[in-house]
């Protein structure tokens, strides 16, 4: 039980410009064709294992409502097949349900017995509902009176009522403040360690991060990628960022596994970027405070034209920033089509995981070509008792008394 199986998962829908075209089309018979269609979903397949929690990533129009309406049975898919074991709950609109002149504690019976929860029951956790939405004396309020932030907390300690198998959140941290936040991440860690299912949607990468084991990214109803949720986010944020910068080329980079067309990127853009021991080429990912590495960036310049430089930015894995670092200060910069820089870094770090994110800047610094946030991940560990961050060299002094 609790286990969610998709499989080639496609949805088509027809488009017609006007009522009288589909009457039109319909009186023939299909013979006349008044219609365009679009496909919101194609070939959408994964896997969440019971007790497990993947985050579906994508911006809006990318087919992620569209994927839980028929998780939900609210629409039927076009193809492709899906199969959810055990009792679902969802959580998809703000306040879906609800009947905005009943009263909120009113509302919470009226859903309780939908889903086919006994009154006693609900009488008997009444208490423990009414203090997580945190509405006060508006539960006794028609729920037109809500603000959304309120409707959504109702909503949240409704859908957890049921206990269910599976349970399907649609954006339910994007409303409410960051003290119900938190209650919402605690409480689903806890339906989680019950064993409970969880797919949840939503475009704050933190969240997706923090609370999934697995992650999916959604573009133009195909999954562009899936695995870790830290890779998916990363390559979802990269690819937004792109596009909002103006960075044509990463975003053409990105976008080519769904249009092969769109991978001839002309312009200057990132390749790869990897880090190795000073003087290797063997890619790591974990090194021992004191290491001397190399951080390997590659640069790809199809036109072969002008100067660039490269700039990185290290951080620690709670956005802490470590350090920087431009070519342009290293009296170095990339020339022709193609190749790779390098910059050498002893690694006077204490204990943690990092990352890095790298720039393609143009020959004044002026201006961003490109950009990976996040880019390339690794791991230093220490052995000593320093705390912070830095490991500075450092030189104890005893002053003469007197």
């Amino acid at each position: 039980m609790g286990k969610v199986t998709v499989r080639g998962l496609s949805k088509r829908y027809k488009i017609y410009p006007d009522s009288w075209s589909r009457v039109l089309e319909w009186a023939s018979a299909g013979k006349l064709r008044k219609h365009d269609e679009k496909w919101a979903l194609r070939g959408v397949s994964f896997d969440v294992p019971k007790g497990s929690s993947m985050g579906v990533v994508g911006a809006n129009g990318a087919g992620k409502s569209t994927l839980l309406k028929i998780l939900t049975g609210t629409t039927l898919p076009t193809s492709g097949s899906y199969q959810i074991e055990g009792r679902l709950g969802s959580l998809l609109e703000l306040g879906a349900g609800f009947h905005p002149e009943f009263s909120g504690k009113d509302n919470i019976f009226m859903n309780a017995a939908i889903m086919g929860i006994p009154k006693a029951e609900v009488r008997e956790r009444f208490q423990e509902l009414a203090e997580f939405a945190e509405v006060g004396d508006y539960l006794m309020r028609p729920v037109r009176t809500y603000s959304s932030g309120m409707s959504m907390r109702l909503a949240f300690a409704v859908a957890m009522m049921a206990r269910p198998d599976v349970l399907i959140l649609d954006e339910v941290l994007a409303v409410g403040d960051q003290h119900f936040q938190k209650k919402c991440m605690d409480k689903m860690r806890e339906i989680r360690m019950s064993g409970t299912t969880v797919l949840f949607v939503s475009h704050s990468v933190y969240h997706v991060r923090q609370i999934c084991d697995s992650a999916i990214w959604i573009h133009d109803g195909a999954v562009v990628t899936s695995g870790n949720p830290i890779n998916v986010t990363d390559e979802y944020v990269n690819f937004q960022y792109a596009l909002s910068g103006g960075q044509q080329a990463q975003a053409q980079k990105q976008d080519g596994q769904l249009d092969s067309a769109a991978s001839k990127a002309f312009m200057p853009h990132l390749g790869d970027m990897k880090v190795t021991a000073a003087g290797s080429d063997e890619w790591r990912s974990e090194f021992v405070s004191g290491e001397v590495v190399d951080i390997h960036v590659e640069v790809r310049n199809p036109g072969g034209h002008g100067k660039a430089h490269v700039g990185i930015i290290v951080n620690r894995n709670d956005d802490v920033q470590v350090f920087s670092s431009r070519s342009l200060e290293g009296g170095c910069c990339f020339e022709g089509a193609g190749g790779t820089l390098r910059v050498r870094v002893p690694l006077r770090l204490t204990s943690g995981e990092f990352y890095i994110s790298g720039y393609l800047l143009d020959e004044s610094c002026d201006q961003v070509l490109d950009q990976r946030l996040s880019w390339c991940r690794f791991k230093v560990s220490h052995g000593g008792m320093e705390k912070g961050v830095y490991l500075a060299e450092t030189t104890w002094i005893r002053d003469p008394v007197g």
